[in-house]
């Protein structure tokens, strides 16, 4: 939660670099997908029928990790960044 607190803070102040937003979105999306993932599991085959909420959960976490530019993207600005390259 420290992580978001801290970007939130540097977002609301107009000091959020691109390499950081990048490393927020990445992190955010995997964890989501994780999230998702050990949901799956503990739910079996619930979370693959379309009736229960599980199902969109999944699927959510899944396209977030496309939506804004993929994570291996997101990754290779924040490698860009830490090696000064543009």
């Amino acid at each position: 939660a420290a992580f978001y607190n801290q970007n939130l803070a540097l977002y609301q102040e107009a000091k959020l670099d691109v390499e950081t937003a990048a490393a927020l979105k990445s992190f955010s999306t995997d964890m989501q997908m994780k999230v998702a993932d050990n949901l799956l599991q503990l739910f079996g085959g619930y979370g693959y029928m379309t009736e229960y909420p599980i199902s969109r959960f999944f699927v959510d976490a899944r396209i977030q990790r496309i939506y804004g530019g993929t994570n291996e993207i997101m990754k290779e600005i924040v490698a860009r960044g830490i090696i000064g390259k543009s």
